[in-house]
């Protein structure tokens, strides 16, 4: 099986012409003959314009002084009656056995309705995932093929090569070294398709981010995150009263004397709902954990990717609205492998994440409104997600200052306009008068110093937390990713997904 609108073709060009071409762009790789970028995961070459991994962009007004080489335009003479663009840019990855590439989608405002990929030395298995299905499909890219991502798999699908040295699909094959060709046709006209959920053109305006390696995702985790709750941890918890039913039904249901651990667990709030059981709390957030002491609890700081606790001695764990702040897929998968690692057999796991879909319990047809960013309401529930990862605004008031009277007004996405109207995006820049943003969020000192806080004339402080919303499906998928657990149930509460595992 394979994704609707990608095409496959074998043996597009002779084995002599493959051996060519690789030593073509290993010798430009040592005579730095293209510019280059040395990532984590893979070396890269770029001709006719550079792409940029930060933003995923291209300067459209800058091409490269090296142009497609003519061995690659011969490829274009091969493949052209398969083809319905004209390629202006050629990215080469070069992988070595064990590398690969992140999941991702190529821009849809910078390039047009196909990307090309020719295979050089070795055949390897691509995952292709839908993002609203959760759905993955394996694909074998056999040497010397051509890839052409059209249509659905192009706009909507994510792809991605995961790091490894082996692939098994009918046999277990070793992966070489292997060189792809991506040829992309770039353009400066926006993007009109039918998949608005993963189209920047269409999401102009609204916070964007991408995380190309994971020192990238820690970084915005600390900035975005951790350093985000340090500053507003009393103003947090003072909206923070009262627990979630669904959650206290669980702690409700364990037996008497049963040892759990709240991992994220905030200013406490779970902590003391039962008398008859001992509830060990962790956060991050050092001030957080402060609140959690001066209110008797027992809790400790640390990170959920590294929890100091002996494996297997608890009764159970849960883990409340705090996934959805971790950003790549494999960073949430360890976070819920320490989870299951604390369980004893038989034990049990909760952990809800914010929805994508924010609306289905509401029994009113009452179309959303803007939600309230003074730190009175989350807003669950009332908020428009038009991309899974984005950033949500808090207003944090000094003593003394009235909710929602800082005089800005939000827009649907919860971004403030800055005086001349314009919305910046979450890196504190403005996009200039292209459409296309200058600078990238993860890069950008914020305007305000700490973690994007801008302060408006009443003192009020507007920070930026990153979350990354779940749809139907993936939490779950991520749990039977998990070895040693299954899944027992998945429900939806108050635009939440709610999920419960046991240890096997």
């Amino acid at each position: 099986m394979k994704p609707p609108g990608l095409i496959l073709i074998g043996d597009i060009i002779s084995e002599e012409f493959e051996n060519e071409l690789m030593e073509t762009f290993l010798e430009h790789s040592k005579n730095r003959a293209s510019t280059q970028d040395e990532l984590k995961n893979r070396v890269t070459l770029h001709y006719g314009y550079k792409f940029d991994y930060k933003t995923n962009l291209v300067d459209l007004t800058a091409p490269l002084e090296h142009p497609i080489p003519a061995s690659v335009r011969k490829v274009l003479d091969i493949i052209q009656p398969h083809i319905s663009i004209t390629p202006n840019q050629l990215t080469v990855n070069i992988y070595q056995p064990g590398q690969g590439i992140p999941k991702h989608v190529d821009t849809h405002s910078i390039f047009t309705s196909e990307i090309l990929s020719v295979s050089l030395g070795s055949d390897v298995v691509m995952d292709f995932k839908n993002p609203t299905s959760g759905k993955v499909l394996p694909v074998l890219l056999q040497r010397r093929s051509l890839t052409v991502m059209s249509g659905e798999s192009r706009y909507l699908w994510h792809h991605g090569i995961t790091p490894r040295k082996t692939d098994a699909l009918q046999d277990v094959v070793e992966r070489q070294l292997r060189i792809s060709l991506t040829l992309r046709e770039c353009t400066p006209d926006p993007c009109t398709c039918n998949y608005p959920s993963q189209c920047d053109s269409q999401n102009y305006g609204k916070p964007r981010y991408c995380v190309e390696e994971e020192r990238d995702g820690a970084r915005l985790e600390e900035q975005y995150v951790s350093a985000v709750y340090e500053e507003i941890a009393d103003h947090f918890s003072s909206t923070r009263h009262s627990p979630w039913p669904g959650v206290v039904k669980f702690l409700n249901s364990l037996p008497t004397q049963s040892l759990v651990v709240d991992v994220g667990c905030g200013n406490g709030k779970y902590l003391g709902v039962r008398g008859d059981i001992t509830v060990i709390g962790n956060d991050n957030s050092h001030n957080l954990c402060s609140i959690c002491q001066d209110r008797g609890h027992e809790v400790f700081a640390c990170n959920a990717l590294n929890i100091p606790l002996r494996a297997g001695t608890c009764d159970s764990v849960i883990c409340i609205a705090m996934l959805h702040h971790i950003t790549t897929t494999q960073r949430r998968i360890t976070v819920l492998e320490n989870l299951a690692g604390l369980l004893l057999p038989g034990g049990l796991g909760l952990v809800t994440v914010w929805a994508q879909e924010q609306h289905l319990d509401l029994e009113s047809t009452e179309s959303c409104k803007p939600c309230p960013t003074d730190g009175t309401e989350e807003g669950v529930g009332r908020r428009h997600f038009n991309s899974q990862d984005v950033f949500v605004d808090w207003q944090h008031k000094k003593p003394g200052t009235v909710p929602g009277k800082s005089g800005t007004v939000p827009d649907k996405s919860g971004t403030v306009p800055d005086k001349s109207g314009t919305v910046p995006d979450k890196s504190g820049t403005v996009p200039d008068k292209s459409g296309k943003v200058v600078l990238q969020v993860l890069s950008c000192v914020c305007r305000g110093g700490v973690s994007g806080a801008v302060p408006d004339k009443s003192g009020t402080k507007l920070y930026y937390r990153y979350y990354h919303v779940f749809v139907e499906g993936e939490l779950a998928g991520l749990i039977r990713q998990v070895p040693g657990v299954e899944l027992v149930q998945v429900t939806y509460e108050k635009a939440n997904w709610c999920a419960v595992f046991r240890k096997l």
